[in-house]
């Protein structure tokens, strides 16, 4: 059930990030230190926050839905999880960003935990 949850929740998350930045790119690149000053960055951005994070949305909702597909959770987990590691990577290499980004890898590293420790009562 926690493991449903887990990417549900996180899918959800995404979708919710990708719509905004279909709607509203320049406050959602904001939150991010992302500046949107000319085409490239304009495209870059709606690539991975519109496009890319619609895709991750619907997967991780997918898997969600279908629990004894557990190849499709695993590969969501994987997703979250090495996001939360290359954040800490660049902790470690680039230094402190601003503090909230510190928690939501600690908070991707959770739910990664979630959806591998409730592999197997799926």
């Amino acid at each position: 059930m926690l493991r449903r949850l887990a990417l549900a929740g996180s899918g959800l998350t995404f979708l919710v990030i990708a719509l905004a930045a279909l709607v509203a790119p320049r406050p959602v690149a904001a939150q991010y230190g992302v500046a949107l000053d000319a085409p490239v960055n304009f495209n870059e951005f709606r690539a991975v926050f519109t496009g890319f994070w619609l895709g991750l949305a619907v997967t991780m909702l997918l898997a969600a839905r279908k629990p004894h597909e557990r190849l499709l959770g695993d590969c969501c987990g994987l997703m979250i999880g090495l996001q939360a590691l290359a954040r800490l990577l660049s902790l470690a290499i680039d230094g402190m960003p601003d503090p909230k980004f510190a928690g939501i890898a600690l908070l991707e590293l959770v739910t990664a935990g979630l959806i591998f420790a409730g592999r197997s009562s799926t």
